[in-house]
């Protein structure tokens, strides 16, 4: 077979050699670069496919993945655990403690107070009338008071100028309850009975008269009647 090959290519060109000179024999040449063509064709598009298939990978992997995890942990714990804690406790227990507290606010602060007022005999004669005042006293100083005098004024009804103050038989007012008695009056009467007013008082030692009040700081008086 070789030596078939070689006798052909010989005569071949032992053809061409004898043959003239040919312009058209250039475009035999084309059968060379036929061959090489296929080699190019079937590596490039290779490598373009690979490039394609990377890029779409990449994109969608990272946003979703941070976001919904820290805004629902703040809403739901701390409303609902202080505003039941407070408003039940404080309100009810304020009203009861001052209403108790009301009858207490009445006590007296220490001193001598004066609780009854009595004229003896109860309906004087003019003859003319005599009369004394017994007078109930408390003492809440906690020890004896000593007045100056104590004495009850007495008025005619609807007037203040006083027409007798009789003097207590006891300067001492002794410490808690207790009482005493003034010294003896006498008012004449014209015709008719007349109506008096009687109020102690305790006097100091310029003169000056301060009233004896009750507890409950009202002043103590008694209304009666001398007929003739």
């Amino acid at each position: 077979m070789k030596q078939l090959g070689v006798l052909l290519t010989l005569i071949l060109c032992a053809s061409a050699c004898s043959a003239p000179a040919n312009p058209t024999a250039p475009p035999q040449a084309t059968v060379a670069p036929s061959a090489a063509a296929p080699a190019f064709r079937t590596e490039i598009p290779v490598v373009n496919t690979r490039t394609d298939r990377i890029a779409p990978t990449l994109a969608p992997t990272q946003p979703p993945t941070e976001i919904p995890t820290v805004a629902p942990t703040f809403t739901t714990t701390l409303p609902p655990t202080i505003a039941p804690t407070i408003a039940p406790t404080t309100a009810p227990t304020l009203a009861p403690t001052i209403a108790s507290a009301s009858p207490t606010t009445s006590a007296r602060a220490p001193g001598v107070y004066v609780t009854d007022l009595k004229i003896n005999p109860p309906q004087p004669k003019n003859k003319p009338a005599e009369f004394f005042f017994t007078v109930a006293f408390l003492n809440t100083v906690g020890a004896n008071v000593n007045y100056p005098r104590w004495r009850v004024l007495i008025f005619p009804k609807g007037q203040n100028n006083t027409i007798g103050d009789p003097e207590g038989l006891s300067k001492t007012i002794l410490d808690g309850a207790s009482t005493q008695d003034t010294k003896s009056w006498t008012i004449r009467v014209a015709s008719v009975c007349e109506t008096f007013v009687a109020q102690p008082i305790w006097q100091d030692e310029n003169g000056g008269r301060h009233t004896l009040t009750q507890p409950d700081g009202a002043p103590l008086t008694l209304e009666f009647q001398i007929c003739p």
